[in-house]
């Protein structure tokens, strides 16, 4: 389930560092699609169904590891195993290809944390503008 306070903070953080988060897209008809960074843009979907905060902090991660990380690892490996419980295991194991795996379960681990942990964690990995024509503001 959603918290609704959470998901006003994120929405307020994102929006403060210059990303745009649409609730209405077309891939939502898509049954089992909960959002999607659209790459090389500064825009992440949610679809308004599943706990919105955590597909927010996810897709949000994977802009971070495009614009911000130019697909670079953030987290170890270490601490990636260390925060992936028992489902998001069976999960990556069953729909995620061996080359997405670390970028796919980073973003899971991302997604769990505070939206204060998030934005300190967004802010060190995009210590420097975004990597798109639009300026970076922090």
């Amino acid at each position: 389930m959603t918290d609704p306070k959470a998901m006003q903070e994120l929405i307020s953080g994102f929006q403060a560092r210059g990303v745009e988060v649409i609730s209405s897209h077309p891939r939502c008809n898509e049954k089992n699609l909960y959002g999607l960074y659209i790459r090389g843009s500064r825009e992440i979907v949610v679809c308004e169904r599943g706990d919105q905060s955590y597909t927010l902090r996810h897709e949000g991660w994977h802009l971070v590891q495009s614009l911000c990380l130019q697909g670079k690892q953030w987290l170890t490996s270490v601490a990636i195993e260390n925060d992936l419980d028992k489902q998001d295991r069976a999960e990556l194991s069953l729909f995620v290809r061996m080359e997405g795996w670390t970028k796919e379960a980073e973003a899971r681990v991302m997604a769990k944390k505070t939206p204060k942990q998030y934005f300190e964690e967004f802010d060190s990995a995009c210590w420097q503008p975004i990597n798109t024509n639009e300026p970076y503001i922090q």
